[in-house]
């Protein structure tokens, strides 16, 4: 899986608009937080675990929640979906891009990507992704989740969540490996983000 097909593949879904893990378990549960913490208040910066090019990182087209995708989850938390946290990469690639968040990269299995953008509501998002086939929404820790994918692309699917005035999107896209073949993506990130919702204010 060539990584910049992929996050060619995950920006697509962010701006048009079974898995075997280590614990089969996906109720969230209490890790110890990383020394970073999540904002506290829109727009303020925080220490990322990488060095950010792009001073307007965060703008006004993804500053409506404090959530800060690349600091939210514990290296335990993403080695509980095998995923390698030291594999991260800043999703934005132009400063002052409309999306905000990282993705992390497993070349042989997947990619799983968490980004922010402005939206004032599901419906609004839907409304102008029509290149994307949603299926029925989901239903976790009492907040309605959006699941949909890349029309006719079997190897992507994205949760939306509301975060005050911005969409939460997590994308999984699996690679043309024979290990990645294996993967089921919309369980890969339903299982995602059930396990971690709470961590997305509202």
């Amino acid at each position: 899986m060539r990584r910049s097909s992929v996050m060619a593949a995950i920006l697509i879904m962010a701006l048009s608009a079974s898995c075997g893990i280590a614990d089969e378990n996906t109720q969230a549960v209490p890790v110890k937080p990383p020394e970073r913490s999540v904002v506290d208040t829109v727009g303020t910066p925080v220490p990322l675990p990488f060095e950010s090019k792009f001073p307007n990182r965060w703008n006004g087209s993804n500053d409506g929640t404090p959530f800060e995708p690349c600091v939210a989850f514990s290296e335990g938390e993403l080695k509980r979906f095998d995923i390698d946290p030291n594999r991260i990469e800043d999703a934005a690639m132009v400063n002052g891009q409309g999306i905000r968040g990282c993705s992390w990269f497993m070349p042989a299995r997947f990619a799983l990507s968490s980004l922010v953008t402005n939206s004032k509501s599901m419906e609004e998002y839907r409304d102008g992704t029509v290149e994307n086939e949603w299926m029925p929404n989901l239903v976790i820790s009492n907040r309605v989740v959006g699941l949909f994918r890349n029309a006719g692309d079997a190897s992507t699917c994205s949760t939306y969540v509301q975060s005050y005035s911005a969409a939460v999107v997590t994308n999984v896209v699996t690679s043309m490996a024979p290990e990645g073949r294996s993967i089921d993506p919309c369980k890969l990130v339903e299982d995602f983000t059930r396990a971690y919702i709470d961590k997305i204010p509202n």
